[in-house]
């Protein structure tokens, strides 16, 4: 199949952030059995995807499904459904429940139905879209007290040059029922390769095979690794109280991730298991090629890659992914890496400080795209940006390690893991030609969009935008009070990773998170990261069942 993947230059596209213009390329409109118009200028980029306002999404099912729904949501069953946006009504829609972990919650939780869900337009009416869009997920902003981290995580991105999924804020009711303030995110599925095409190519969601395989509970109801708002793990609690996912043995702690000991260890991460076992392999080094390490030029060998492949990928497709990894592995980064595209990434993400991500040591939490044999990644799942998904010096992320979390060097932005254990990243710092390209970037990044003033102007516009509906979301995991506390949380700790970066990049501030010194750091000890939100920290109506607190980790 076509697909796209298109590079910008870094500059920002403010009109589309605040104003909701469309971008240039634009995909059109499938008109099967919907009431969807086709007309060329209907775009769910300009439509769904604008960002001058929060939109209206209403979904109508049956009474029994909805009852039925609400009754087993963790089934995640596709109901047949319509759905209106913005007035606009498409028939005949999947929709169904998602994630693990957000979904888990509100399932034990007697008084919530706040769940995020799933679209898929073409499920039942075959090459049905709204406006050319074939699904949309739809987050219910759960761990998130900013109701932005998201949000603003893929307008980095864009900031930085890298195309990412579009969002916007929605006003959701089903059956007429409020369901409250979420956040709409562009799937990364056949319309977005459409929207963003350069060439031939195939996608791959790569995946640790333990990590998809385990659950939040055993049977007999021991407590494991839960998963993230997008339905993938998140390490959470103590590794003592886990069991293995499974046989009498659990894997091996892999390569990479520290013990008990190590101050740059993730909080539960040390220690065996309660089986007797260490921390189930993938985990850092030893997987089946979520790592993107290559190991032989056997298809079997990399199962996290070729078992979760996004489009029909032939044995011939996946073996020029293996030839790329080879390549990478050996140096030859031209050939193998789509260079300019994973410098961007890298810039971006390492900014917004995801851990529960390739940086970190869960092996997931990104797309890997494949042309022309060159390699590249696509951001995903970022509501646990902004530090609250790591640990420093074996503490919790709280206000006595903020500064810290704020100064963390970007040149060893790894969190739980070796340079060895993620090649994607260490082509960069092996090379100082790649390198300086890497701090132009990060430099671009934090002119354009940080000290231009355009990052205040926006982060202001959206809560001024969103507040009203926050405070009359009485589905919320937070209260209006602790949304306006996150909020500015987040923006000064933005404002302070940019000052600190803009340091590191000058010299004035060691790039390397060790050789820095404590009188060169920015100080960020008014902030409080759990203030920011926590797996287990939610406020005002929040379901609590067996959350654990992300915050440390």
């Amino acid at each position: 199949m076509r697909i796209q993947k298109r590079f910008y230059v870094p500059v920002l596209t403010v009109c589309l952030m605040l104003a909701g213009c469309s971008q240039s390329a634009s995909s059109q409109s499938s008109s099967a059995a919907s009431e969807v118009s086709s007309s060329a200028a209907d775009s769910y980029e300009s439509t769904l995807f604008s960002s001058d306002k929060v939109h209206t999404v209403d979904i109508e099912l049956s009474a029994d499904d909805w009852t039925d729904l609400k009754a087993n949501p963790t089934d995640k069953t596709k109901y047949k459904a319509d759905i209106t946006i913005d007035g606009t009504t498409v028939k005949d829609v999947s929709f169904a429940t998602k994630g693990n972990t957000s979904l888990n919650a509100v399932a034990q939780d007697e008084d919530s139905d706040r769940y995020s869900f799933k679209v898929n337009f073409g499920k039942y009416v075959d090459g049905q879209t709204y406006d050319g869009l074939d699904k949309l997920n739809l987050n219910n902003i759960y761990a998130d007290a900013t109701y932005m981290k998201d949000y603003l995580s893929y307008q980095i991105f864009e900031a930085a040059g890298l195309e990412s999924p579009l969002t916007s804020y929605v006003w959701l009711t089903v059956n007429g029922e409020d369901a409250g303030l979420y956040l709409a995110i562009e799937d990364i599925s056949d319309s977005y390769l459409a929207r963003t095409e350069d060439g031939e190519g195939q996608l791959y969601k790569p995946e640790t095979e333990q990590l998809a395989n385990m659950t939040d509970t055993d049977k007999q109801g021991t407590q494991q690794m839960p998963h993230n708002n997008d339905g993938n793990t998140a390490p959470s609690g103590d590794a003592n109280q886990m069991t293995p996912p499974s046989g009498d043995q659990a894997p091996s702690m892999p390569s990479g991730v520290p013990d008990s000991t190590d101050n740059n260890a993730p909080q539960g991460f040390g220690g065996q298991t309660e089986g007797g076992g260490n921390m189930p392999g993938g985990m850092g080094g030893s997987d089946s090629g979520a790592s993107l390490k290559y190991t032989d030029d056997s298809i079997d060998s990399y199962s996290d890659i070729f078992d979760n492949a996004e489009t029909d990928a032939s044995d011939t497709d996946k073996q020029r992914v293996i030839t790329a990894l080879k390549e990478l592995s050996e140096g030859d980064i031209e050939d193998s890496v789509d260079t300019n595209s994973v410098i961007a990434y890298f810039a971006a993400h390492n900014f917004v400080m995801n851990y529960d991500s390739y940086t970190g040591s869960m092996l997931h939490n990104y797309y890997l795209y494949e042309n022309d044999g060159k390699l590249s990644m696509i951001p995903w799942d970022y509501n646990l940006a902004f530090g609250a998904f790591m640990n420093q010096n074996g503490g919790s992320s709280t206000s006595s390690d903020a500064t810290s979390i704020v100064n963390y060097g970007i040149d060893s932005p790894l969190n739980g893991a070796e340079e060895a254990d993620r090649p994607m990243w260490s082509w960069i710092t092996s090379n100082d030609t790649y390198l300086q390209k890497y701090h132009e970037v990060m430099s671009n990044l934090i002119t354009t969009y940080f000290d231009s003033g355009k990052f205040e102007e926006q982060i202001n516009a959206v809560y001024e935008m969103i507040l009203p509906y926050v405070e009359k979301d009485t589905n919320g995991f937070y209260d209006a009070e602790e949304f306006k506390t996150a909020f500015t949380t987040l923006k000064t700790f933005c404002t302070k990773r940019a000052e600190s970066i803009s340091l590191q990049l000058n010299g004035s501030l060691s790039t390397i998170t060790d050789e820095q010194t404590d009188s060169a750091e920015v100080d960020a000890s008014d902030i409080t990261i759990s203030d920011m939100g926590t797996q287990s920290g939610t406020g005002g109506d929040a379901p609590q069942g067996n959350q654990q607190n992300v915050t440390g980790i």
